[in-house]
């Protein structure tokens, strides 16, 4: 018999398996026209359930396992995602900075990928959960989730601005820097920024993300998760990418 705290590192490292095997397969037989679809499809759903499963963790060893677990889980996906972002970060300012069509396949494809993936997230995650492995399954399993948010929609709203500009900021900074350095500045900053939100908002800082675990639960209504984990955050990151742009321009002038 598996001892409880151990059950959830194995689910997550089960996800992290499975994923990269469906990579192997699938990719090499997808067009290539449709290859960032798939790309962003598995990305999403292993990113939304594993963090889903990291709750879990958190309740078994609390702040150290979480962030622990967090941590390796930054590392790992930063070698396997690719060009996938598993977040509408980058097509909203693509969108919004540089005119990019909203009916354009570069922005439909990846989008489309990472809402279904959202979608499926809760299929994929109570096949595990609806075994009772541990007491926290059972919960989630037979239990309405309830919301992230503890505190009010306008604090929320800050919370997921600063956090989601902070990522981005750095996320985009990073790329200045060898892709191991890169991997490291995401992977602290992210599990810093969860930490540190956690008890407000969740510390989502993706909107993708937010739905998937926490849209409809108990505790929130639809306009208040939207403007706390959409609009906040993509403006968030969208500021973000505005003053990326402009460091980089000041930085060529510079070397003129």
């Amino acid at each position: 018999m598996i001892p409880e705290c151990v059950v959830p590192y194995l689910i997550i490292i089960i996800n992290c398996i499975f994923f990269k095997g469906c990579r192997k397969i699938i990719f090499p037989i997808t067009p290539r026209k449709f290859r960032i679809f798939v790309s962003e499809y598995i990305s999403t759903i292993e990113l939304c359930a594993t963090i889903a499963e990291t709750g879990v963790v958190w309740a078994k060893h609390g702040d150290l396992g979480c962030s622990t677990a967090i941590l390796l889980c930054c590392l790992w996906w930063a070698a396997v995602f690719e060009d996938a972002e598993a977040a509408p970060f980058g097509l909203f300012e693509e969108i919004v900075l540089y005119k990019q069509s909203f009916t354009s396949l570069k922005v439909i494809l990846p989008l489309s990928a990472q809402i279904l993936a959202a979608a499926t997230t809760v299929f994929y995650t109570q096949s595990f959960w609806c075994f009772h492995w541990t007491e926290e399954h059972e919960t989630l399993h037979m239990q309405k989730c309830e919301a992230a948010l503890q505190v009010s929609v306008v604090y929320g709203m800050l919370i997921e601005f600063g956090i989601s500009f902070i990522s981005r900021f750095v996320a985009l900074q990073s790329t200045i820097f060898s892709e191991r350095i890169a991997a490291w500045m995401n992977a602290i900053t992210t599990t810093i920024l969860c930490k540190a939100a956690l008890d407000t908002t969740g510390g989502f800082f993706n909107p993708i993300l937010a739905s998937a675990l926490t849209l409809n639960c108990v505790g929130n209504n639809l306009i208040e998760h939207f403007m706390v984990y959409w609009v906040a955050a993509l403006l968030g990151g969208l500021t973000a990418r505005y003053l990326h742009v402009k460091f980089i321009k000041i930085l060529n002038k510079k070397t003129e």
